[in-house]
Parts: C-alpha cells; sequence; structure tokens
C-alpha cells in the first residue's frame, strides 16, 4: 500500500472520519453521495485543507503528522479539478510548456507521449478559448501529467460533458494505467464511471468510510449504496476462449461451469476482459428456459434476497445471485419473488440480456 491515511476533520455539522490504506498502482475511486466528503478528502490528501492531528504518509513520505506538515507544492501532486482552470491567454502549447518548465521531477513521459494518449496532438495551436468541453477537460489532464507527479488526484472531472464527450473521455482514461506507473486518485459519484475506470473503491457517506475494496467484490454487496444506484450491476474478470466470425461473437469463460457470449471483441484466446452485467438486464427462471433468444442463461444459487420492510412502497428489490465464486445482480419486481416464491439457497437460472464489455487487459496465457 502506498497511501496512508488518518484523517479526522470537523467543520460545522459535517465530520470527516477516514482511515485506509490505498494501492499504489492504478484507479482507486474514491465515491459517494453529494456531501459525503468526496472533495474534502481529495484537498486533505493534497494539503490544500488540513485535518487537525491527521496522518497523511505516501511511500514512506510523511506529508502530515502531528508534527510535520508538507505544502501542496512539495508533495509532487498532480491536480485535476472540475474546472479546467486553463490559462486563457496561452494557446494548448502555451499551457502544456508551462507544466513542462515546473516539472516535479526529471522522469516522466514527454509532451509527444502526453498529447498521444490524451488526443490532443492537432490541438496544439489551437487557443483555449477555441476548445470543447471535452478538449478542454483532456488538456488540463495532460498539464498535470506533465509535471511528473508520484499522484494524480481527479475530482469528478467528467462534469458538465455531454454523453458522447463522457464516454470518449471514459475510453481516454481507461488506458492512462496502461502508460503511468503512479497511482490515480478519482473522485466521482457516477457508478457508471467507477465501473470502467476502477480497481480499488473507497465508498464514503455523510463523511464516514463505509466500505473500501476491490471494485468486483464491492458491486455487488447488498449492504453498500453501490448496489442500490439506478445503474446497479455486477463486474466481472472473464477470459477469453474462442471466437465464432459466422455470427461475430466471443465466447468468454467466468469459470469452468460459467460461460458467456458477447459481440466479438478484439481480445485475443487466454486474455482477460472485464465485463458488467447490469441488474436491470437480469432475469430469473425457476427452470432452463427451451425457446428463447437470450444466449446466456446461466444456472446459479439464490445468494441474498433484499430484505424490504413492511411498509416499504418500492415496487423492486435486488437478488443477489451466486454463480460459485462470482456474483449477478437481479432487479425484479417484489410481486415477481412472490410469484415465483424465490427463497434464498434455491437453485435458479439468470437469464441476462446484455453483457458490456469493461475494458480488456493482461496477456494471453
Amino acid at each position: 500500500m502506498s497511501l496512508l491515511l488518518s484523517l479526522h476533520l470537523k467543520r460545522g455539522d459535517f465530520s470527516l472520519d477516514v482511515d485506509a490504506a490505498l494501492p499504489s498502482a492504478g484507479i482507486t475511486a474514491i465515491c459517494g453521495p453529494s456531501g459525503s466528503g468526496k472533495t474534502s478528502l481529495l484537498r486533505c490528501i493534497a494539503g490544500l485543507d488540513t485535518a487537525p492531528k491527521g496522518m497523511v504518509q505516501f511511500t514512506g513520505q510523511d506529508w502530515q503528522t502531528e508534527r510535520r506538515f508538507v505544502r501542496t507544492e512539495e508533495r509532487g501532486i498532480g491536480l485535476v479539478f472540475q474546472e479546467a482552470n486553463l490559462f486563457p491567454h496561452l494557446t494548448v502549447a502555451g499551457n502544456l510548456n508551462y507544466a513542462s518548465k515546473r516539472q516535479f521531477n526529471t522522469t516522466g513521459p514527454s509532451v509527444d507521449e502526453v498529447c498521444t494518449w490524451l488526443n490532443i496532438t492537432t490541438l496544439l495551436k489551437r487557443s483555449v478559448n477555441k476548445l470543447s468541453g471535452g478538449e478542454r477537460k483532456r488538456v488540463a489532464i495532460a498539464r498535470a501529467l506533465l509535471r511528473h507527479p508520484q499522484l494524480l488526484l481527479m475530482d469528478e472531472p467528467l462534469t458538465g460533458l455531454h454523453d458522447s464527450a463522457r464516454e470518449e473521455m471514459i475510453a481516454v482514461l481507461q488506458n492512462l494505467p496502461n502508460h503511468l506507473a503512479i497511482p490515480v486518485l478519482y473522485v466521482s459519484h457516477s457508478f457508471h464511471e467507477i465501473s470502467r475506470l476502477a480497481d480499488h473503491v473507497v465508498l464514503l457517506d455523510q463523511g464516514q468510510l463505509v466500505a473500501e475494496g476491490d471494485l468486483i467484490t464491492l458491486s455487488t454487496r447488498l449492504d453498500l449504496p453501490l448496489s442500490h444506484q439506478q445503474g446497479a450491476g455486477a463486474v466481472i474478470n472473464a477470459i477469453l476462449r474462442e471466437h465464432d466470425p459466422d455470427y461475430q461473437l466471443s465466447t468468454l469463460s467466468i469459470d469452468t461451469d460459467h460461460r458467456l457470449s458477447i459481440n466479438k471483441i478484439s481480445a485475443q484466446r487466454g486474455q482477460t476482459v472485464r465485463l458488467f452485467v447490469a441488474a436491470r438486464d437480469v432475469s430469473i427462471s425457476l427452470d432452463p428456459p427451451l425457446h428463447s433468444s437470450i444466449l446466456n442463461i446461466l444456472p446459479c444459487e439464490i445468494d441474498t434476497i433484499e430484505q424490504q420492510s413492511a411498509s416499504s412502497l418500492n415496487t423492486q428489490l435486488t437478488v443477489r445471485l451466486r454463480l460459485n465464486e462470482h456474483y449477478l445482480l437481479a432487479r425484479i419486481t417484489r410481486k415477481s419473488c412472490d410469484r415465483l416464491q424465490l427463497q434464498e439457497g434455491q437453485s435458479v437460472f439468470a437469464q441476462i440480456k446484455t453483457v458490456a464489455l469493461i475494458n480488456e487487459y493482461g496477456n494471453a496465457s
């Protein structure tokens, strides 16, 4: 673990209490509803705010203790906020050169490399006032990277982007860990963004650390808010087994007993891919359907049925389904649950309407 935190901050009625040890690589998402303390936590890590008697340690460096406090500029952190905060009187190249002249160290990517990663090479001569929202965000990220930070902090960088620009930015950010050897902390309230980008997740609510761990495990826990979001679902790692060129499909194995078919992807046999199965796209059958257009029908066991109070007016509930060591979520109506008389421990079949590819990574084995 590279980032050790013990932060306790009180402001009026709000209290931030976080004790955590975060990974030294990849993207860690800090998520929670508005007002949960996400930005406050990020600002304490950056040294922009101070938590009295707090502790922040990064790779053995004491950034904050009871006796020591390292200023933001001396922590070697790259910062990307919701607003791009570019210099309006400079071109894109001018903004990037400004960062390059103020590097924290000499080891890091070049201007050409960063521009290629973020698809901004063609923008270098353009005034920043002539950039779209998505282009401004990418230039802001490039400027942060060109300072050669040892840690990158991003505070809801996709805020304000329309859907197509948001998807383009997510695709760009997905590849950053392949190029960078530094950890990234990414603040977001969007499970869609988190499921596409993060490996590790920190969940906050009202300033308290609710849970912390790997995304795959936390995404299907019914006691956590991730499973109750509108776009909730299961994140799963699977291995590509074969391609079907006639039907343009790819077959992936979750484990020895469960396989999925999805639209043909570019991965090679043996390569690990990350998938997302939305809870709304999973239905439950007591028997294996004999005549169905749905390709993915998996035997499983009901692990947990979301508990509803007698006075609850919710028409839907969430069911967690076990596939050996893996889990799916199914969002069904309470009436369907009662009609099928579903019970925990019962063997059923999950019918999966859609499986989305999140990312392809890893080497073929």
